[in-house]
């Protein structure tokens, strides 16, 4: 029996793609979830995946890496699924898009994490993010185009290459990102997958139990020191301008409201001296939360305030609280 070991539905691109695989090629498998950021989280993985990362493996004594070495392994274990395109021409271009979409697209990956439950209305890309998403268009009406027949999928059936780019078909909708003709008709094919349903209902509940789990603490409350998950700290040190003093303290309220809003938000504090030094450090639950956090539409334009009209210099740190302590009077 196959056994994959999995992160985060919600945000583990890699993971999905050998479980989306897996699941609609009909494949037996159990999963094996770990979720990123919890307690003992780095030593879980490493205890089921030597390299300490997710997707691995498991089948027998055997653990394989890496999401495209498992799609491998998994169409070789079962050539009758006809994982790869039967025509060797067609194979050669499906394996080249596959390690295509593995190794490049950094600059969407940076700027449009996958986060199956958000949404990012109309994000507005850099110009590299907006080459890759070209790219990626291209690479879809081409293959639908050439060796999919004028199917649903991108060489035919659906295969690895389909797996490997099922993470973008979340990303593109979280990010809101315009799609027009077969980019758009596969991308709506990916996420019709019963499988990529499945996935985001799991992604779904993941996402309720950690807000559930938030909201019983305080409004307000910072992390307990005492408790044994850690949490994320980003440390903002600024030294204000002499100007714009009313603008910058409703703009800082709003945005310290807004924060509290945000999935993963755990607390908030601030000082800021006479001559208008200031620290103010934010708490979240995962990096993830953080990153969201900085690309959130409204906060990005007081980011851009910031510079042009708040601040004299400032520097942000994010750091990784692993303990603390208290006292109280």
């Amino acid at each position: 029996m196959l056994t994959l070991v999995i992160g985060n539905k919600n945000l583990s691109s890699w993971s999905l793609r050998p479980w989306l695989l897996l699941r609609e090629a009909g494949i037996p498998f159990t999963e094996e979830l770990v979720l990123f950021e919890t307690p003992g989280w780095r030593d879980s993985i490493r205890a089921l995946s030597p390299s300490g990362r997710v997707p691995a493996l498991r089948h027998g004594e055997e653990i394989i890496g890496d999401s495209l070495a498992i799609a491998e392994y998994v169409a070789e274990l079962h050539p009758e699924k006809m994982l790869w395109p039967a025509d060797r021409l067609a194979r050669a271009h499906a394996r080249a898009v596959s390690a295509e979409m593995h190794a490049g697209f950094s600059s969407l990956r940076r700027e449009m994490s996958m986060d199956v439950v958000a949404r990012h209305p109309r994000a507005v890309p850099s110009a590299e993010t907006e080459a890759d998403i070209a790219r990626i268009e291209a690479i879809w009406t081409e293959c639908r185009r050439r060796w999919g027949r004028g199917g649903r999928f991108l060489f035919g059936a659906f295969g690895i290459a389909d797996a490997m780019f099922a993470p973008v078909a979340f990303r593109f909708r979280t990010y809101d990102v315009a799609l027009d003709g077969e980019p758009a008709e596969y991308c709506q094919t990916l996420l019709s997958l019963p499988g990529m349903k499945a996935w985001e209902a799991d992604a779904e509940a993941e996402v309720r139990a950690a807000r559930a789990a938030a909201a019983e603490r305080p409004a307000g409350a910072l992390p307990d020191p005492r408790s044994a998950q850690h949490c994320f700290a980003v440390i903002f040190s600024s030294q204000r301008t002499k100007t714009h003093g009313d603008e910058y303290a409703s703009a800082a309220e709003a945005m310290v409201e807004l924060a509290r809003e945000q999935p993963g938000f755990l607390g908030f504090e601030s000082a800021r001296s006479a001559d208008g030094f200031g620290i103010s450090v934010s708490y979240w639950e995962s990096l993830e939360a953080i990153r969201h956090w900085k690309d959130e539409a409204r906060h990005r334009g007081v980011q851009a305030l910031g510079k042009s009209s708040f601040y004299e210099r400032y520097e942000v740190r994010v750091c990784n609280v692993e303990r603390g302590y208290k006292f109280e009077r």
